[in-house]
């Protein structure tokens, strides 16, 4: 592997996240109702069920 590509694979989930992140606060701050709360509930709690996910598995093995 490059370093260059290295580098893309190992910030892909954690930029992915942020920008889920960024996206469920902005809904939460400018949307009070209809659609963009459940979108922010969504988008905030994603990172919240893979690091759910993560440590079941890990608990698992």
């Amino acid at each position: 592997m490059t370093g260059r590509h290295s580098m893309a694979r190992i910030w892909l989930w954690p930029s992915l996240f942020a920008i889920l992140s960024v996206f469920g606060l902005f809904s939460a701050l400018l949307g009070q109702t209809g659609l963009w709360l459940p979108l922010s509930w969504i988008a905030l709690s994603a990172p919240l069920v893979a690091a759910a996910i993560c440590i079941a598995r890990s608990r698992v093995m």
